[in-house]
């Protein structure tokens, strides 16, 4: 990860900030493909693709921009944000950063919302999309009430339930208090010690890993740089009417759209996709990650990440192998690399009582 003060910024129109980092293929003119990156909620620019080799990337002509959302790490806050606002951001994003006329996205966990939204509002801007564990919105009107019971009920215990349905009602400022004054007192390792007490077990060894522990750790720090008011203003969006429904994305982006998921994922159910799939199957492509929780799946995984290149820009190499596999802490303790050593996915298959256990809401946990 970066120093602090290596940070970028562009201006927009109406005067706001937002910091960015560049990876990958420079100088920008020599990339083939621009690849603009949307971390989760209580993250920042600094995630990126956490762990991502920078050979991958060039040897993909890859120039990867990661940003940090309005309200978070150094970026601005826009107190009237919509999904539809943040799509005209990243347009003009685009365009300041010469990253042209149609650019590829990658969202991951709450960044996957604002990619459905780009998707929505900016279709002619978007080459493709790729989304690591994307959050939906459990009310959108076209899923059925068997499926709701499904993704919203069976999923998510008891006091989940209440507690999004609680949040739903909340304007944004109760919101943003809630995660200045709440929210962010835990901060940084307390951060980490909360999710470990709630994550699935390929979770739990993930953060094992020294380097990273110690990413989280330092991107949950930058993220918080502006009081958690892009927390706060997160779970007011992703709770609320989002402005557009998910059957209305196929009507005008046509894809590709890719979503990766693990089936042990308690922070976003990987049933939550399988009906986002059912309903729109012409246009999302649901790749299943047996064994692999939402952290374990995207993090310092060499595979996952040149998987997820290839697969969205169609070219060689995509294909997965017939197991899946995962880190090895252990082993990348001992050479240093996060990107080499792999094993069987089938080494993570283990506690299955506790990965079948009612998933706990990622704003309980602020995952990435």
């Amino acid at each position: 990860m970066e120093p602090e003060e290596e940070a970028k910024f562009i201006t927009l129109q109406d005067g706001r900030r937002l910091a960015y980092r560049e990876q990958g293929v420079t100088p920008p003119e020599v990339a083939q493909r621009t690849l603009l990156v949307l971390h989760g909620i209580a993250s920042s620019r600094l995630a990126g693709m956490p762990g991502v080799d920078e050979d991958l990337l060039r040897e993909l002509s890859v120039r990867l921009v990661a940003i940090d959302r309005p309200g978070y790490g150094r970026s601005d806050k826009h107190p009237t944000q919509t999904f539809a606002t943040f799509a005209a951001d990243i347009a003009q994003l685009a365009d300041l950063l010469e990253l042209g006329e149609r650019i590829w996205l990658l969202g991951y966990s709450c960044g996957g919302g604002y990619c459905w939204g780009a998707a929505y509002y900016i279709p002619h801007r978007i080459a493709g999309i790729a989304m690591w564990a994307p959050v939906g919105n459990y009310w959108w009107k076209d899923i059925s009430e068997a499926d709701r019971s499904i993704v919203f009920g069976s999923s998510l215990n008891k006091d989940s339930r209440r507690q999004l349905s609680i949040i739903r009602k909340l304007p944004p400022w109760v919101l943003h208090m809630y995660a200045r004054h709440v929210l962010l007192r835990s901060v940084g390792p307390k951060h980490v010690e909360a999710a470990s007490a709630k994550l699935s077990p390929p979770d739990i060894r993930h953060l094992q890993k020294p380097l990273a522990y110690e990413g989280i750790i330092r991107d949950n720090i930058e993220s918080a740089k502006q009081k958690y008011f892009g927390f706060g203003h997160d779970l007011y969006l992703i709770t609320h009417h989002w402005g557009f429904e998910i059957t209305d994305v196929p009507k005008v982006f046509h894809g590709p759209l890719h979503i990766w998921n693990g089936d042990e994922d308690l922070l976003v159910p990987i049933n939550l996709q399988q009906c986002i799939k059912k309903l729109i199957p012409e246009l999302v492509h649901l790749h299943p990650l047996p064994g692999e929780g939402h952290l374990s799946a995207f993090c310092y995984n060499n595979k996952i990440h040149r998987e997820t290149l290839t697969t969205l820009f169609g070219v060689s190499g995509g294909s997965r192998a017939t197991e899946h596999v995962g880190s090895n802490p252990e082993e990348l303790e001992k050479t240093g690399s996060p990107d080499v050593i792999m094993v069987k996915g089938a080494e993570l298959q283990q506690e299955d009582a506790r990965a079948q256990a009612p998933r706990t809401p990622y704003f309980q946990l602020s995952p990435l």
